[in-house]
């Protein structure tokens, strides 16, 4: 991005007419950048895959209590988070924005990495670039458990066999980007769909 107009840069795809070859860095080693994305180029970023990824399942049991836990978790590789993208436009009449576009260039001297918001760029604001992927590793508690097997002198008085009290909840997850599910899909991009709801349970189990 410009810091003197916030205008948005994207890595320029010019070629010399001398040599007809690309030229992809300026004499200071810098890459050329361009304001039209048009003349933006298309390169490999990174990749979509993760290094490992993985899970397991545990029960820990102390006297009466008994705790299960369900765990996945993957590191390494990039997601597109296109819903992100979505929310981050250049403003049009009753829709949402998302809360980082708060951030976005407003004077000279802004340190920033979102442009400044420009009705004449309105198609270009949110186009496609390296600027929407983010690191894919996550760790996610799919479910917690926790239980407690009532005492027998209490339960006796109430003619029950055996029982329990259980609190429980799923998931919880931790990533990058709050909000975003990084493996709603197996193509490695998000799109507009609501994340796995949180739910927390609590009961007794009896027994008589």
């Amino acid at each position: 991005m410009d810091k003197t107009d916030g205008v948005a840069l994207y890595r320029a795809n010019f070629m010399s007419v001398a040599t007809r070859r690309l030229i992809l860095k300026n004499k200071g080693g810098q890459d050329t950048v361009t304001t039209n994305i048009n003349n933006g180029r298309f390169e490999f970023c990174r990749q979509l895959y993760s290094n490992f990824y993985g899970g397991f399942e545990n029960t820990f049991t102390y006297k009466s209590l008994e705790l299960n836990v369900l765990v996945q978790y993957q590191i390494g590789g990039k997601v597109y988070d296109g819903t992100y993208a979505a929310l981050m436009h250049a403003g049009t009449y009753g829709t949402a924005l998302h809360v980082d576009a708060l951030n976005r260039w407003t004077k000279p001297g802004d340190i920033t990495n979102v442009p400044r918001m420009d009705n004449s760029k309105v198609g270009v604001f949110d186009a496609a670039s390296d600027r929407w992927l983010i690191d894919a590793s996550f760790l996610n508690i799919r479910s917690i458990n926790l239980s407690y097997d009532l005492p027998k002198s209490l339960i006796s008085k109430i003619r029950v066999q055996d029982g329990s009290f259980f609190l429980g909840r799923k998931p919880c997850l931790f990533l990058k980007r709050k909000g975003m599910n990084d493996n709603q899909s197996f193509d490695g991009i998000t799109s507009n769909t609501y994340p796995p709801a949180r739910i927390i349970t609590a009961g007794i189990n009896l027994n008589f």
